[in-house]
């Protein structure tokens, strides 16, 4: 029925070749993206990273305006629904998702349980580090483990991992704590004798581990897109 297939009231879509920048919002009943690279538009639609979607090559590069009105009741939900019903009238787009396994870095619990204090909920979320020679400090409040897991790599040298790193430690909640370590700028430096390593401190500070693990990562495999979208 029409509460299945939501569809924006008015939609404008077409080619940009301008090379300006990219924008994009929603507010106010106008959903707006400017020169978007089409890869970008399908991973926001399916709420996927935009490395994950897999297609012809042209989704890069090309870029596409789409200017649409929708209604004050409408719910973020409900607006992706929009999108995606858009993209199959205007651009025929037809997808299916593909569970792949990858090798990444993952945050997981140690063996004893982990070391966290749980975060007081009138705590504001803030994470900030300090260095003092080689060693950093990152006092973290209010911070969930999938944001630890997004932070560690830029707290690190660039390329310091080599694998994406992952939150499956299961935890759930936010929490107050501070890791100390010692910066290297590769993973295998030698590092003196008093120098902390990474995956020690994340061992014996907080009660986690990181390792390599396989975990399937959802991509979005394009079955069919037309380049020129159906005009309006």
């Amino acid at each position: 029925g029409a509460a299945s297939t939501p569809h924006f009231e008015v939609a404008s879509v077409k080619v940009n070749t301008s090379g300006e920048p990219s924008s994009g919002d929603a507010r106010n009943g106008r959903f707006t993206m400017y020169n978007m690279p089409m890869n970008v538009i399908i991973a926001r639609t399916y709420q996927v990273a935009n490395d994950t979607v897999m297609g012809p090559d042209w989704l890069e590069t090309e870029g596409y305006d789409i200017v649409a009105k929708f209604g004050p009741e409408t719910t973020g939900e409900t607006l992706l629904l929009m999108m995606q019903n858009l993209l199959a009238d205007r651009f025929r787009l037809a997808i299916h998702h593909e569970q792949k396994a990858v090798p990444v870095c993952a945050l997981v619990v140690g063996k004893d349980g982990p070391r966290l204090r749980e975060a007081p909920a009138d705590s504001q979320i803030k994470s900030t580090c300090s260095r003092q020679g080689t060693q950093l400090t990152c006092q973290n409040q209010k911070t969930t483990m999938a944001q630890l897991a997004q932070n560690l790599p830029r707290w690190m040298p660039r390329d310091w991992f080599d694998l994406p790193v992952v939150d499956l430690t299961g935890l759930r909640d936010a929490y107050d704590f501070s890791l100390t370590w010692t910066l290297t700028s590769r993973r295998d430096d030698p590092v003196d004798p008093a120098a902390v390593d990474l995956f020690d401190a994340i061992q014996d500070q907080l009660g986690l581990k990181l390792e390599q693990r396989k975990t399937s990562v959802d991509r979005i495999v394009i079955d069919h897109i037309d380049r020129v979208p159906i005009q309006n």
